[in-house]
């Protein structure tokens, strides 16, 4: 066949698919690849077809649908039994394997969580403030080494540079303590006014800057306040101008108490008794940079691939991100610019927890593995941590699966000769269960594409007779 007749019954096949699934209910489980039409075109049925199907979600669950089920038994005990709240997501290689959401909203009226639920992120904001800050520089508009008070000439606290503030190390004193004996107004304090409060009261810092790592809410909230006076912004506009936005993050914003209260934002609870009650604002609520963003597991998991993308930040600056702080002695602290560093026994975690008001957070990327693990609370659950570790031993079980899903991607599964020979390679997999997942995943084939596929290249007359024929040609 000629190319130019064969890209046009390609297309035409494209546009009567793309009609058939618009025109049905729109919970379509099989979508073809988006690069069908940019795609150079090959004699080759095979490096066609490869280009042709995209191994989307469902062929994806498919094949990892022993893992994944083990992971489903054991988020559900954690309602059962443990009290868990809230939306779990773990992904692979930069796509979601699994995503739940577990419980309620409102643990009074009993409506449940959904996708589109959002969490205070408590101090897993802290590295969307980092990403500000990484911005700017990136820009020229500042330097890591700048002292604070080039950009706040009145902050009482000299020689803390920018780097201090990111890697904790900067000694500077707890600001909830300040507002919570100091402000007066029954309005909490936001970013301008707490800076002017902490200006007014100098309160005696923790240690000469550089010297030690001390966590430090009060950085993160000074680095909020010089992003605002370098863009003469808030922290929340310019986190939804320059990447909210670009990032189609359409559930992430900066809590603003000055803002009516959006409607898919949830609050946090805590147990009393037999029930739970609903934690009210504190005074510290106001100030943001330290926590303060609102988020879902969905627009989490999409911010998490932009940085291992590189889609704002280059790679150089988010080294810098990722490489681990030091003490003006050299002593390395585990910290580097809004995410904590851990060697693992076989993987390094990047990660960062967050607590507050009911909210209970974490965001972690096994590196080792491109393993991402997503848990997000509100009501004031304890075992964020033990649960995440567990995840990701759960997850460990993806890798044995990991050249099988290759495989289908790049595999012309009506060829089943060739399948027949090639299974006999992914000796980690029952030969049953890979027969039955490529069953299963041209059930889904038969189904969207059995009108367009050409039965020129299929060595049975027809797709839909396919399933018939793996039982004769596997036994």
């Amino acid at each position: 066949m000629k190319k130019p007749y064969l890209i046009y019954v390609l297309l035409i096949a494209l546009i009567f698919f793309f009609i058939k699934v618009n025109s049905s209910s729109g919970n379509t489980q099989f979508e073809i690849s988006n690069n069908l039409s940019t795609s150079p075109i090959s004699n080759e049925f095979n490096s066609n077809f490869s280009r042709q199907i995209n191994a989307n979600d469902f062929i994806l669950k498919t094949v990892y649908e022993y893992p994944l089920e083990k992971m489903h038994n054991y988020t559900s005990k954690l309602s059962q039994k443990y009290g868990f709240n809230g939306s779990i997501l773990v992904a692979k290689n930069g796509k979601i394997l699994f995503e739940e959401h577990i419980g309620y909203k409102n643990l009074r009226h009993k409506d449940s969580i959904e996708s589109t639920s959002t969490y205070q992120l408590a101090s897993v904001s802290k590295q969307f403030t980092a990403a500000a800050i990484l911005l700017l520089y990136q820009e020229g508009k500042l330097d890591l080494d700048d002292f604070a008070t080039k950009y706040l000439p009145d902050f009482p606290y000299k020689n803390i540079k920018i780097r201090h503030l990111l890697n904790h190390t900067s000694g500077l004193p707890n600001y909830m303590y300040a507002a919570e004996h100091n402000w007066k107004s029954k309005t909490p304090p936001d970013n301008t006014a707490m800076l002017s409060l902490m200006n007014k009261v100098k309160m005696q810092a923790y240690f000469t800057p550089g010297s030690r790592f001390d966590y430090s809410n009060t950085g993160y909230f000074v680095l909020a306040s010089i992003v605002s006076k370098v863009t003469n912004q808030s922290l929340g506009d310019f986190l939804d101008n320059r990447f909210f936005k670009p990032l189609n993050l359409t559930h992430t914003y900066v809590y603003n108490p000055n803002q009516e209260t959006k409607k898919e934002e949830l609050i946090g609870f805590r147990r009393y008794g037999k029930s739970y009650i609903a934690i009210p604002s504190s005074i510290n609520d106001g100030v943001v940079g330290d926590k303060g963003v609102y988020s879902t597991v969905s627009d989490l998991f999409k911010w998490n691939q932009s940085l291992t993308e590189h889609t704002i930040l280059n790679d150089t600056i988010l080294a810098k991100a990722f490489r681990p702080g030091k003490t003006n002695s050299g002593k390395m602290v585990p910290y580097g610019f809004g995410f904590r560093l851990k060697q693992e026994t076989d993987s390094e975690l990047v990660y960062h927890n967050g607590v507050w008001n009911g909210f209970s957070t974490t965001l972690r990327r096994y590196k080792a593995d491109n393993i991402t693990i997503i848990i997000l609370s509100n009501n004031s659950f304890h075992s964020i941590t033990p649960v995440s570790e567990e995840l990701y031993e759960l997850s460990k079980d993806f890798s044995k699966y990991d050249l099988f899903v290759s495989f289908l991607e790049n595999t012309n599964i009506y060829d089943l000769h060739k399948l027949k020979n090639d299974l006999l390679n992914f000796t980690d997999i029952p030969r049953a269960e890979s027969v039955s997942i490529i069953e299963k995943i041209a059930n889904i084939y038969n189904k969207q594409n059995a009108q367009f596929i050409s039965h020129k290249y299929l060595e049975v007359s027809s797709p839909n007779q396919v399933n018939q024929q793996y039982q004769v040609l596997f036994n």
